[in-house]
């Protein structure tokens, strides 16, 4: 819920800055928060793939295994 938050200030910043006519800030802070989400995004994916790779491991713990019902 934080992050939502933040994300709502970020977007007030944004608007306000279009207000006042400094469209060039305005869209640079843009760009930083697109750039923050997307990091934000590739870590999630990362640990996902690592904890889904773990998983994996635990059921199958034998290189070549094949699962159950797949021939």
């Amino acid at each position: 819920m934080i992050e939502v938050l933040k994300h709502i200030d970020d977007l007030k910043v944004a608007r306000n800055l279009i207000k006042a006519g400094d469209k060039n800030t305005a869209i640079k802070h843009i760009e930083e928060c697109i750039a923050h989400h997307q990091n934000e995004v590739k870590a999630f994916e990362d640990w996902a793939e690592e904890e889904s790779q773990k998983d994996y491991e635990k059921k199958y713990p034998f290189p070549g295994t094949i699962p159950e019902g797949v021939s």
